[in-house]
């Protein structure tokens, strides 16, 4: 358990301080702190992260749609030719 020497919690100056945040690096105590990833955080630097928008490019979508769309197309060709050379005996 992460102790935090000779400092009180921000939030409750009675308490000790048990971890610091490591977004605002403020001292909280164990009833402020909130592991999230094996990271400390208070909760108003936890709220503003998991609220925290991820922004993903629609190009990255599109791509993996025409990567997977050549591969279904190839294996699709790729089978059909097979099982044509195997019914006219070739095989």
């Amino acid at each position: 358990m992460p102790r935090v020497a000779n400092q009180l919690c921000a939030n409750h100056p009675q308490r000790s301080a048990f971890a610091v945040c490591m977004t605002c690096k403020k001292a909280i105590c164990q009833e402020c702190a909130t592991q999230w990833d094996g990271i400390y955080h208070c909760a108003s630097c936890l709220t503003a992260q998991r609220k925290a928008v991820v922004h993903r490019s629609p190009l990255l979508g599109s791509v993996a749609v025409l990567v997977l769309s050549l591969i279904l197309l190839f294996a699709g060709a790729h089978l059909m030719v097979r099982t044509g050379a195997l019914i006219a005996g070739l095989f």
